[in-house]
């Protein structure tokens, strides 16, 4: 199992690419609605050959290495789901976790949704293209706000992970990533952290801090 992906719905749907492109991503994908039809606009189309269709966008998918972000578009900032990249044998056991804790599943053929009481979803993957083949660079952690009620371990037992509850604050560990929850105002991804051989910080469009360990 793979932490691998976050994704946003936002109104910044321009900015985040350029930002995430300044930082070496590619884009692989831009989908959405223009002219009452779903289209495709992806590279080489660069933005000035459709910005006047005013188009709105569903997904725009941007990779590097091991890491795959995707965001589309929306009236506000609203963080919608993480992803693992899994095999078929993780996948159903996180489903069987899934359904004893009573959460809601929307199974897909390639990919599967779980909605956790917290206003966020956990995407199980298994499509093994969704990457690069690079090493890096790589995600290792994840520090989300949770704005409701809710033992947070259980995102633990539905991962098959470690937990350490403190608390307002409950850190989840399996293999060589971890996801960080804690108590705040509202629901939301607040950072991440890399593995990449050169050092970064930064923040982008939607307010998340960025940064790499080596």
């Amino acid at each position: 199992m793979k932490l691998f992906h976050y994704h946003w719905w936002t109104d910044k749907v321009e900015e985040m690419e350029a930002w995430y492109r300044g930082i070496g991503f590619e884009t692989r994908q831009r989908i959405g609605r223009a002219n009452g039809e779903m289209r495709e606009f992806n590279p080489p189309l660069e933005w000035d050959e459709f910005r006047q269709e005013n188009v709105q966008f569903r997904i725009i998918e941007m990779l590097q290495g091991q890491v795959n972000i995707t965001f589309g578009q929306g009236k506000r900032d609203r963080f919608d789901h993480i992803g693992f990249l899994v095999d078929d044998l993780e996948h159903d056991e996180v489903l069987k976790n899934a359904a004893l804790l009573g959460w809601r599943i929307d199974e897909g053929e390639r990919r599967t949704f779980i909605s956790t009481p917290w206003r966020f979803r956990v995407e199980l993957q298994r499509r093994k293209e969704a990457v690069r083949s690079e090493a890096f660079p790589s995600l290792t952690r994840l520090e989300l706000n949770i704005d409701r009620p809710g033992r947070l371990s259980a995102l633990a037992e539905l991962l098959g992970a470690e937990a350490e509850d403190k608390g307002g604050i409950c850190l989840i560990r399996k293999g060589e990533w971890e996801v960080k929850l804690s108590r705040g105002p509202e629901c939301g991804l607040q950072s991440v952290k890399v593995r990449q051989p050169a050092s970064f910080t930064g923040t982008d469009p939607v307010g998340v801090l960025i940064t790499s360990t080596i």
